[in-house]
């Protein structure tokens, strides 16, 4: 993860985060299939069920897009346990201003609308779950606070390092209160054929940080799993093809809580026996643009 320094010898410190197994994928997989579908199919009943509901102008929506992850640092520090071999510390401090891949964002949303008039418009709820990854290739950057070599050297309290490419999944769960416009409005379209709109939002986000240990003979892949609370702000317009189909546009701001990932894994480094401990903390702030189609009864 660290390249060699010139003037003296460094360790290599773990990457912060790193590429997912095999395994992670798998489970990422399993994670969609068991928990985005289910949710959505259970909102879709209820709105079928119940009647206030249903004449309230329910729908369903599907979109895709790009997610951009602000850059951020991660702590890997004392506090929250650095990154250390048989208890000793090797790195304690934060690694700067990390640089995220953009991301494809795809999901789905089940939401309605109530018929009570406010200011022109109206107020609706919507359910959506959608996935994202916010890979981190490999890049030079600079590490603040304690380092040492696995020799004992004191490292500078500032230089630049070399982190692994790494793989990040998220997937998150959101509740949204809405209020759009109804605009364009006749026989066909009593509710506006053109509709903005703008809304806020609570969510739970699931991630899943893969990465690869480095002070062993052998290195091993490791991953942890943490769910956060998080807000989203989003603005986007509904224009109807039909009665009952729609296309849609969006942009949506989101900010999580911070995520902690733990590690402990046991192998030999320099032919001896060593077990790696550390935890890395980061939050994520990200952007997404994305359009979809929506049937709306």
């Amino acid at each position: 993860m660290m390249r060699r320094d010139r003037r003296q010898d460094a360790v290599k410190p773990r990457a912060p985060i790193a590429p997912r197994s095999a395994a992670s994928m798998e489970n990422g997989a399993r994670m969609m299939g068991r928990g985005v579908t289910p949710a959505l199919a259970i909102a879709a009943s209820l709105l079928v069920a119940v009647p206030g509901l249903a004449s309230a102008e329910p729908y369903l929506a599907g979109f895709v897009g790009a997610a951009f992850t602000e850059n951020k640092g991660l702590e890997t520090t004392q506090t929250n346990n650095p990154l250390s071999v048989n208890g000793v510390s090797f790195l304690d401090g934060t690694f700067k201003n990390i640089d995220f891949d953009t991301s494809v964002v795809f999901g789905g949303k089940i939401g309605y609308y109530f018929d009570h008039p406010v200011l022109g418009g109206n107020f609706g709820l919507e359910l959506e779950v959608y996935h994202f990854e916010p890979d981190v290739a490999s890049q030079t950057v600079t590490f603040s606070g304690t380092a040492r070599t696995i020799f004992g050297t004191t490292l500078p309290q500032e230089f630049r390092a070399t982190i692994q490419k790494a793989d990040i999944d998220v997937t998150a769960i959101g509740l949204n209160l809405l209020y759009r416009l109804e605009l364009d409005q006749s026989d066909n379209f009593p509710h506006g054929r053109f509709q903005p709109y703008a809304g806020v939002g609570l969510g739970l986000f699931i991630a899943t940080l893969s990465t690869t240990t480095t002070p062993f003979d052998t290195n091993k892949s490791i991953d942890d799993t943490d769910v956060q609370p998080g807000g989203q702000l989003l603005v986007g317009a509904r224009f109807f093809l039909s009665p009952h189909i729609a296309l849609f546009a969006e942009y949506k701001f989101i900010q999580t809580a911070e995520f902690s990932f733990r590690f402990q894994e046991s192998a030999t480094a320099l032919g001896q026996p060593a077990t790696e401990t550390a935890r890395d903390q980061a939050d994520l702030t990200q952007h997404q643009l994305m359009a979809g189609v929506g049937f709306h009864w």
